[in-house]
């Protein structure tokens, strides 16, 4: 007797569309959630360099005082591309350290105060860094002694005795000041 044979095997399955889309969605979520915190760690990384770059120019701003008997004053001139030394001819920061002192929006320098010789503090221009590094800065500032204050030129003279701790959100601070000696 001839019969017809049947399958017993269950039914294959597959993913419907809309489990394929849960889960397409569900991937979109936490890839986002990882681009935000890789954001956040690449500006608390770059608000490390600049205190860095600060602390760096203290120790340059010390051994030149160290060779000169006065602070240094040094600070980069956009329009020639390059830092300046007052009194001019004097060694810029090149001549006692290998940092680069022009970074990724911000230059640093040192300057002392013109009526007080026996203050002075490294500075930091951040006007053009993200708005991300500038809010890591004011979380750091308490912690790294960073000073704010608003950039008005190389010429810029801080009241010492009022120095406000860097605050970008509330006061608009756009320079970092540490202070050398005072």
């Amino acid at each position: 007797m001839i019969g017809i044979k049947t399958r017993n095997s269950p039914k294959k399955r597959a993913f419907t569309l809309v489990e394929l889309l849960i889960v397409v969605v569900i991937i979109g979520i936490l890839a986002g959630m990882v681009m935000l915190s890789a954001e956040s760690a690449i500006n608390s990384a770059k608000a490390a360099r600049i205190i860095s770059d600060i602390r760096t120019m203290k120790s340059a701003a010390l051994l030149y005082k160290a060779d000169n008997g006065s602070w240094p004053i040094w600070f980069y001139d956009e329009g020639s591309d390059s830092y300046k030394t007052i009194p001019p001819g004097s060694p810029g920061p090149a001549s006692y350290s290998d940092l680069v002192t022009k970074g990724d929006g911000y230059w640093v320098g040192a300057m002392k105060v013109s009526n007080d010789h026996s203050i002075a503090f490294s500075v930091a221009d951040v006007r053009d860094v993200s708005k991300g590094v500038k809010r890591s800065l004011e979380n750091q500032a308490e912690k790294s002694g960073l000073y704010g204050g608003i950039f008005v030129g190389p010429s810029y003279q801080p009241d010492m005795d009022n120095l406000p701790k860097f605050n970008y959100t509330n006061s608009g601070h756009d320079m970092l000041l540490s202070v050398i000696s005072k």
